[in-house]
């Protein structure tokens, strides 16, 4: 690939992502503080802000349709990206989608060979397979690459809130009649271990009335707390002085 300016990456991970930080950016992106650029680089590209909490610096989010025009011009093959609106009961559970990306992107554990953000596969141009294309998108898909250089799918999602538990087990059953899900390649972070429980108690009882052909096979079910632990890369502080 020829050579992709700074801005460029970061304007290619705002679209990705949606919504995100200055913090988010200098984790994902740089191995040091480049605070002040990013900033000055949000401001020249005409990012859109807006505050939110008390995060510094506030929540950046592209509201030009020619910022995607100028991304497609280094990466003609990226999907149709489109302006969504800001809504802001939506973002804690995106900014934590962020900080779940940086931590397996970086981590040493594993190697993530692609990302696909739920913002990125709605504009795919055709469904990406399977029932779960109609009735569910994940959070994200991402791909690992293992050590003989083939890849191996997960469909990730996060859990801020619990659903109805009958939509859980349409979800479920979903995925389980997907052909690229085995292995435990579905995986359930969820933000504490009450709604933990509450998806292992649905796929236990889906199990048992046959409507999955066991527990144990497609889902693996973490708490958000145990899953930076496994990384080293471990944001558990949302938000960073700069």
């Amino acid at each position: 690939m020829s050579f992709i300016p700074q801005k460029i990456r970061i304007l290619k991970f705002i679209a990705e992502q949606g919504v995100v930080t200055v913090d988010d950016i200098n984790r994902g992106l740089f191995e040091d503080n480049k605070y002040s650029i990013i900033r000055v680089t949000l401001h020249q590209l005409k990012i859109a802000h807006a505050k939110f909490g008390n995060i510094k610096h506030g929540v950046w989010y592209i509201d030009k349709p020619e910022l995607f025009d100028l991304l497609k011009t280094f990466f003609p093959n990226i999907p149709a990206l489109e302006v969504k609106p800001l809504l802001l009961y939506q973002v804690a559970h995106n900014l934590e989608i962020n900080r779940i990306r940086i931590a397996l992107e970086k981590t040493s554990h594993i190697a993530i060979d692609q990302w696909w953000s739920e913002r990125f596969i709605r504009a795919l141009p055709s469904p990406i397979g399977g029932r779960i294309a109609t009735t569910n998108i994940p959070d994200a898909i991402f791909w690992r690459r293992r050590t003989d250089g083939t890849r191996q799918k997960f469909f990730l999602e996060y859990e801020r809130t619990l659903k109805n538990k009958g939509r859980y087990e349409e979800i479920f059953r979903s995925y389980a009649h997907r052909q690229d899900v085995d292995n435990k390649n579905v995986i359930y972070i969820c933000e504490n271990n009450f709604i933990k429980a509450e998806l292992e108690q649905v796929e236990a009882k889906l199990a048992k009335a046959g409507k999955l052909s066991g527990a144990g096979f497609f889902f693996q079910f973490v708490t958000l707390d145990n899953f930076y632990k496994t990384y080293s890369n471990n944001p558990t502080k949302k938000e960073e002085e700069q």
